[in-house]
């Protein structure tokens, strides 16, 4: 089950941790994605203090966190050096820009983060599943949303 919330601004963890902890316990969600900052980061520390986890959201949050990375299973990882050096790259070739870039599982510009402190809780089947999901989406076997088009 998927629930969405919604905060009012960005930057509030008081405010994100509200809304983490204001889910319905019967709808049965343990584990939450937050995102928006400092408000995303009040949702990982209510997650913590509620014996839940978490999500995190641009870079590796149990380093950039680590006073809650027991309730961080993993993050989705924007992977900055593969935009920065493909850049270059292009750039170096005469490509001046004026493109944006899409980072994606094929092209190495997003990641998922390890399983660091909640590694031994994650099963074998598991890690086997997440692997091939990541492989199927990479080589688009399952499509994903884009938003940006």
């Amino acid at each position: 089950m998927v629930a969405q919330a919604r905060v009012r601004c960005i930057g509030q963890g008081q405010e994100g941790a509200e809304v983490a902890l204001a889910e319905d316990p019967d709808q049965g969600a343990d584990i939450v994605g937050p995102v928006a900052g400092s408000t995303g980061n009040g949702s990982l520390k209510a997650m913590l203090a509620a014996g839940k986890w978490g999500i995190g959201v641009d870079t590796d949050q149990a380093r950039s966190l680590p006073e809650y990375s027991a309730a961080i299973l993993t993050s989705a990882q924007k992977v900055i050096d593969v935009a920065v050096l493909e850049t270059i790259k292009k750039n170096a070739g005469g490509d001046m820009g004026g493109e944006n870039f899409v980072g994606t599982l094929a092209n190495g510009g997003v990641a998922l983060a390890p399983y660091h402190d909640l590694d031994a809780q994650v099963s074998p089947d598991l890690r086997a599943e997440v692997i091939q999901l990541q492989t199927d989406i990479a080589s688009g076997a399952i499509k994903v949303s884009d938003y940006l088009k």
